[in-house]
């Protein structure tokens, strides 16, 4: 047999499926569709990413004003209460008016450098930007500087932490100052009701208190800003005192005293009475007429009542409001006794 007229052999069968014509003639279109779908996709998603939500947008805007250097405002709950407070001694104490005047204690200048409270700042926006003068007493700088020369003479301390001295020089500063001759003496202050707790007082203590009590009420309308508790309780009883003090770092302006509220309370009732002062003496006295006239029948008409009830209990019970008697015991209670034998 020649080899060379044999037939070739047939090809191996393939083990891919059979392909369709059509399939593969619309497939390339088919990968050109997606390309062109994600095309369009990332094209969409670019265009958005140029664009912010108008929400987001305010959000982000917020964020960036937020992330300024923070400035020191006053919480909301505390300066509506100093709202509170000034509109009180506004209404009803009105020689508490701008120009403040406010008088700093010894105890309070160390705190605030202490607590390094910028009381330039503070003030201001604890008074709702009004005007101010701060006022310090001979006897409070005399005080401080005895201390901060007995501070600076410890072995521990050092010119940088002598907050004596520093308090001192604040108040040479920015105070201004009251000398010894213009603070009132004992006998002129008409508040002696403290008077056995002020003789334990410093002197620069009760020359504060002095000046906040001459003439009852605080008549030379000072704003005391102290942290010493004796002396504030003493002036807590006087009204119309407004006081200051610095809690953890924060400066405060105190609410008004209880004794500050009864005695606005005790005037509100008596301008009731006298209709605000404006009655004559022929008003007053026609007042007082009819007053004593209704206690009168108050008193007549207590009385009817209290003879209408006698005779509902005569008629009850057969004789006054009270004539029932008690009843006695007749003897002990034979379930409560101990037997015999």
């Amino acid at each position: 047999v020649n080899v060379n007229t044999l037939p070739p052999p047939p090809p191996p069968p393939s083990t891919d499926r059979p392909t369709n014509t059509a399939q593969t003639t619309q497939r390339p279109s088919s990968f050109s569709n997606d390309n062109n779908d994600n095309n369009r996709s990332q094209e969409r998603r670019e265009k958005r990413a140029g664009q912010v939500h108008p929400v987001l947008h305010s959000a982000f805007k917020r964020r960036q004003r937020t992330a300024s250097p923070p400035t020191t405002t006053m919480r909301h709950g505390r300066a509506k209460s100093t709202r509170r407070t000034l509109q009180f001694y506004r209404l009803n104490a009105p020689h508490l008016k701008p120009p403040y005047k406010l008088l700093l204690d010894g105890t309070f200048l160390v705190t605030s450098i202490r607590n390094k409270v910028p009381l330039y700042e503070r003030f201001p926006k604890t008074l709702q930007q009004e005007a101010h003068t701060c006022y310090v007493t001979r006897s409070t700088l005399a005080e401080l500087e005895k201390l901060s020369t007995s501070a600076a003479a410890a072995a521990d301390s050092d010119e940088t932490n002598n907050f004596f001295a520093q308090a001192r020089q604040y108040g040479l500063d920015e105070c201004e100052i009251i000398e010894n001759d213009k603070i009132p003496t004992a006998a002129s202050n008409t508040n002696t009701k403290h008077a056995k707790a002020i003789r334990e007082f410093s002197d620069a203590s009760r020359d504060i208190f002095h000046l906040a009590t001459e003439g009852g009420n605080n008549r030379q309308a000072y704003f005391v800003a102290t942290q010493d508790d004796a002396l504030a309780d003493a002036l807590r009883a006087t009204p119309y005192v407004p006081l200051f003090r610095i809690g953890r770092a924060v400066l405060l302006l105190e609410s008004p005293s209880s004794a500050s509220r009864s005695y606005t309370g005790n005037l509100e009732r008596k301008k009731l009475v006298s209709a605000g002062g404006n009655m004559t003496e022929e008003e007053r006295k026609m007042v007082k007429d009819v007053n004593k006239k209704d206690n009168k029948k108050r008193k007549e008409r207590m009385k009817e009542e209290q003879k209408k009830l006698e005779k509902r209990s005569r008629d009850e019970f057969g004789g006054g409001v009270n004539t029932r008697r008690k009843k006695k015991a007749k003897g002990p209670n034979p379930l409560s006794c101990k037997k015999k034998g």
